[in-house]
């Protein structure tokens, strides 16, 4: 629902390849993720686009969803990130888009029932196969009520264990991150709370495998509300910003990083600029960020990149207070308490790069634009590191079937799809390829839990 950088498909209009999609995919994972899975993705990327946009035809021939912008964000080596444009002048946020289109389409079915402020409890069993679920359903009358819904499959897509960054749960349980991952305890996240990872719970106790559950994608750049910056969730600055110009200065207003390469390496980076976030006093990072280590920096785009990234959608974002706007590079370097000869000489030295399109001292090769501009306004924003995504999950195979603990055999009719499972993206997520897991894995989840139940 929230995803905004895009969906991910082979390109052809950007020379984009197979070959050049998987390995751009396990260069990410570093050599963890499954390559048979990984190559599932890429092969019916393009046919998961046409199907979304085909689900959007609520009238024949007339879809009502689009997909026409295509962007390259940091780690892929040609453009294939999806997003929708922009509509009557308000911006279209993809991840709402792909989930409004598919609940339309499916509550246009008449034999569904959706149950809602209902938890799944447990997961049935008899002699090994899953068949069905318990449910607690919450009544008008605030009691709750225990029930079984009998199915000859179920299709696990509850998502990851991201929004739970404390060390214990409402229910006093230990956290999924406390129990793989503590060295992100209390980190910001850009997920909501039920993000718990209550879907692999529910897996393993009926003897599901996991993998990789150490590792979870730390996203360089979550946005810093002024008003309140150590919110512990904070919405997410998408790649696309960067993808389109956006560059990231620390403290002494320094570019420090190659923004477009993968996201663990950018994290890094700004984890690195800690120490200069108060080296100026007057400027607006530390005026912000408290005096506390914290993690920082600002990211910064000119009005070409605005325009490219689409002006109403970052409005929604310049709305929320994240962004100041300042004029020419007097403005910028006041805003940031620094020299402005500094500012002017950093930028010239980014330009050149573009003009010469040769590698700069970061090892980036893409720029997307310039940085001096005449007359442009530059659009400021504090960024921090963000707890964003959990790569590992639920064991699968190609056939989204769930595995058991040693991943000899499937469970009989369990199924899983999306950030609940693990194997597909391995140590770190390219951008757009979330989206794209949903699709192919859903659909592919939803198929064979289908075939399996009608052959029960």
């Amino acid at each position: 629902m929230k995803a905004t950088s895009g969906i991910n498909a082979i390109e052809p209009t950007t020379q984009d390849t197979r070959e050049a999609f998987i390995q751009d995919t396990l260069q990410s994972g570093a050599g963890i993720n499954q390559k048979d899975l990984v190559e599932k993705l890429v092969d019916e990327s393009r046919p998961a686009l046409d199907w979304l946009v085909k689900a959007s035809e609520f009238e024949a021939g007339q879809p009502t969803l689009e997909l026409s912008l295509v962007s390259r964000c940091g780690g892929h080596s040609h453009g294939r990130t999806h997003r929708c444009p922009a509509q009557n002048g308000r911006p279209v946020p993809v991840g709402w888009k792909l989930v409004d289109t598919l609940k339309k389409r499916f509550t246009s079915f008449e034999d569904v029932e959706i149950l809602t402020n209902a938890k799944v409890s447990a997961l049935l069993t008899h002699q090994n196969r899953v068949v069905g679920v318990e449910v607690l359903k919450t009544e008008e009358n605030g009691e709750t009520e225990k029930r079984n819904i009998d199915a000859q499959a179920v299709v696990l897509t509850s998502g990851g264990y991201a929004g739970q960054t404390g060390e214990t749960l409402p229910d006093g349980h230990s956290t999924l991150l406390k129990e793989f991952a503590p060295r992100l305890l209390h980190t910001a996240t850009t997920n909501g709370p039920w993000a718990a990872g209550e879907g692999v719970r529910l897996a393993l106790a009926v003897g599901a495998g996991m993998r990789d559950m150490d590792q979870v994608q730390v996203h360089p750049t979550g946005f810093v509300d002024p008003s309140n910056p150590t919110a512990p969730t904070k919405f997410l600055a998408p790649e696309a910003l960067r993808a389109y110009g956006g560059i990231l200065l620390n403290g002494d207003g320094k570019r420090f990083t190659d923004e477009l390469t993968l996201r663990d390496k950018v994290t890094a980076a700004v984890y690195l600029q800690t120490k200069t976030i108060h080296d100026h006093k007057d400027s607006l990072i530390s005026k912000i960020i408290p005096q506390e280590k914290y993690a920082a920096a600002y990211m910064v785009l000119t009005d070409e990149a605005v325009e490219g990234f689409g002006k109403s959608t970052l409005g929604f974002y310049a709305s929320k207070g994240f962004f100041t706007q300042v004029k020419g590079v007097d403005g910028l370097a006041k805003l940031m308490d620094v020299d402005e000869k500094d500012i002017k000489k950093e930028f010239e030295e980014y330009d050149r790069h573009v003009e010469s399109k040769t590698l700069d001292a970061y090892g980036k090769s893409v720029f997307p634009g310039r940085l001096l501009v005449p007359d442009t306004t530059y659009w400021v924003a504090l960024i921090t590191p963000v707890v964003h995504y959990t790569m590992g999950g639920l064991n699968m195979n190609v056939d989204a079937a769930i595995l058991d603990e040693d991943a000899s055999s499937v469970i009989p009719g369990l199924y899983g799809a999306g950030e609940v499972t693990g194997g597909v993206h391995g140590h770190n997520r390219l951008a757009g390829n979330s989206l794209l897991e949903c699709v192919v894995f859903g659909r592919t989840a939803g198929r064979n839990a289908a075939i399996f139940a009608k052959s029960q």
